[in-house]
């Protein structure tokens, strides 16, 4: 280890030898300064952190420190020093930010400690040592900026969004909530970060049954919560709400819920006033068109001919299926009708289409008025465009299920499409197959190359297996170097062996560009629904261990 000059004379001074201490520092930069003097030792390490030799740095002094550490973390560094010179701390530790030759900042870890006083009680010697944590540092701070990129575009939202937990054992939770849950319930996300108690105690008496019953039965079985219900807002009072989110079940035994909730006091209202009075209905924002019970449209309002750009002459005794965009199936359109016709109203998004034959979706509510014979003599639909909101909701789900780097699925993602195939899994021709792509040696590649690199091979290896893939195969990333390939209907165990074959090769090829000590191979496991599992928690479970199993066995080989 090389010290800058004057380490000797001043070890002579000290009467110990640093030589074990600078063992067990390992790649730590190593300092000693003369509080009053300002003389100051470094050791190689130190240099480097910054990209100097100490050569280069020469002439050291504690103005080396002083010159080469950013201006806005010396008070903090400053203040830190006297609290431990007058004994209110053990030691020294203070992060700081230093210029790198090359013009960057770097991160590191300053601790230090004072080793020997003079005859008046003031510090003399300290000893101490940097650590490189940029990194780290990095890391958090990209964390840092993506929590607040999505933070900012929940807030902007007109609703709510927000994550709902229940754990296995009932405890319900809100891990995430935009600020906007002040506006719906009148309280912040730090009060229902740990317990969704208070929101519960919001929910007006009357409709709190409803909406636990609702969300027992999307829990139990796994499907689509929506419910419109009031609250007792302490700013506003009573309001009403709507909600919507779809579940995930969770490993541990707890369900996840990501959803929006919109304050839709206004739209209750107004429709409200429609069923009794029609002739408001032209002051409404809301698109709004009156039917017959055949259905034959009878009249329509100003907001109607703005958003769709027909005009009422053009619609008048046409069915209302002529605006439809044929981007929902049949059965849509039948279980609407079964409902509205049993309930007298239904509510729900579709796609319709304008003049100028542009699609565009809406919101749609639908109200079956009745004539003094209990028979439907109209129907009031209204609706608002929901483009932007749609187009929003995609973009939060599309950050919610991406994987940042390849763009391709997360684990997320990746146990959305899993339930959806095992949900339409009825028949034997929509059995599927899932390939479990592990890659070995892959840490020599970040290791050797850095992370930049180490990111442009997985990169690179993503393409490669897409490119081994059909169009309707999924291919998501859950780790860090750990791929699954979703093979829709096929259940062959050859040809989906000779699909994990090719994309082995792939990434071989690939990772040939790599010389690293051990070459970057892959090791995968293939299961079969709903042969080697009936559920996500099992089929990758499944798929894990036989993965394991060929990693071994490649660990085993004198090439592995």
């Amino acid at each position: 280890m090389v010290f800058s000059e004057g380490y000797d004379a001043i070890k002579s001074q000290l009467g110990f030898d640093l030589s074990q201490l600078i063992l067990d520092s390992s790649d730590a930069g190593i300092w000693l300064w003369n509080v009053k003097t300002g003389e100051t030792v470094f050791n190689d390490k130190w240099a480097n952190i910054i990209g100097y030799t100490l050569k280069e740095l020469s002439p050291i002094s504690i103005e080396t420190w002083l010159s080469y550490a950013h201006p806005g973390d010396l008070p903090k560094s400053e203040q830190l020093l006297h609290a431990h010179f007058k004994g209110e701390s053990e030691r020294y530790i203070c992060e700081a930010r230093m210029k790198h030759k090359q013009g960057h900042w770097v991160k590191v870890l300053d601790k230090g400690k004072v080793h020997s006083w003079d005859e008046d009680g003031n510090p003399e010697w300290m000893l101490g040592v940097h650590i490189d944590i940029t990194e780290q540092w990095l890391k958090e701070r990209e964390i840092d900026f993506l929590h607040a990129k999505l933070q900012k575009f929940t807030d902007n939202l007109p609703g709510f969004v927000y994550q709902y937990v229940v754990d296995k054992n009932g405890k319900a939770c809100f891990p995430f909530a935009s600020s906007k849950v002040f506006d719906i319930y009148g309280c912040t996300a730090n009060e229902i970060k740990k317990s969704a108690d208070l929101i519960m105690q919001i929910i007006h008496p009357d409709d709190l049954a409803r909406v636990v019953k609702s969300i027992e039965k999307s829990r139990v079985e796994l499907c689509d919560w929506h419910e419109i219900y009031r609250v007792n807002h302490p700013k506003k009072g009573v309001i009403w709400v709507e909600g919507k989110s779809s579940p995930i079940a969770r490993v541990n035994g707890s369900v996840e819920w990501n959803g929006y909730i919109e304050d839709v006091s206004e739209e209750v209202k107004r429709n409200e006033k429609i069923q009794l009075l029609t002739a408001v209905f032209s002051t409404t924002s809301r698109g709004i068109l009156i039917t017959t019970a055949e259905p034959k449209i009878v009249d329509v309002n100003p907001a109607f001919e703005q958003i769709t750009g027909f005009k009422k002459s053009d619609v008048i005794g046409k069915n209302p299926s002529v605006f439809s965009a044929n981007q929902q199936p049949k059965e849509f359109y039948v279980q609407m009708w079964e409902v509205l016709l049993k309930s007298g109203r239904w509510q729900g998004e579709v796609w319709n289409k304008r003049k100028t034959g542009e699609v565009f979706p809406e919101l749609l509510t639908i109200d079956a008025l009745y004539d003094e014979h209990g028979h439907i003599s109209h129907f009031i639909g209204a609706f608002d465009d929901i483009s932007q909101a749609v187009e929003k909701r995609q973009l939060l789900a599309q950050l919610v299920n991406q994987d940042p780097l390849t763009k391709l699925l997360n684990r997320r993602g990746l146990d959305i499409q899993l339930h959806s195939l095992t949900l339409s899994a009825t028949s034997e021709e929509n059995w599927f197959s899932l390939i479990y792509v592990d890659l070995d040696n892959f840490k020599l590649v970040n290791d050797t190359f850095g992370h930049e690199q180490g990111d442009n091979l997985l990169l690179e290896i993503s393409e490669q297996l897409s490119l081994q893939l059909r169009d309707k195969d999924i291919l998501a990333r859950i780790g860090g170097d750990e791929f699954v390939i979703l093979l829709p209907n096929l259940s062959k165990h050859l040809v989906c062996q000779d699909i994990a074959e090719r994309c082995k090769k792939a990434v071989e090829d690939v990772a040939k560009r790599y010389a690293t000590k051990v070459p970057v191979s892959a090791s995968f496991g293939i299961v079969l629904y709903p042969e080697n599992g009936k559920n996500a928690k099992e089929l990758l479970a499944n798929a894990d261990e036989q993965m394991y199993q060929m990693k071994i066995k490649h660990k085993a080989s004198p090439l592995g």
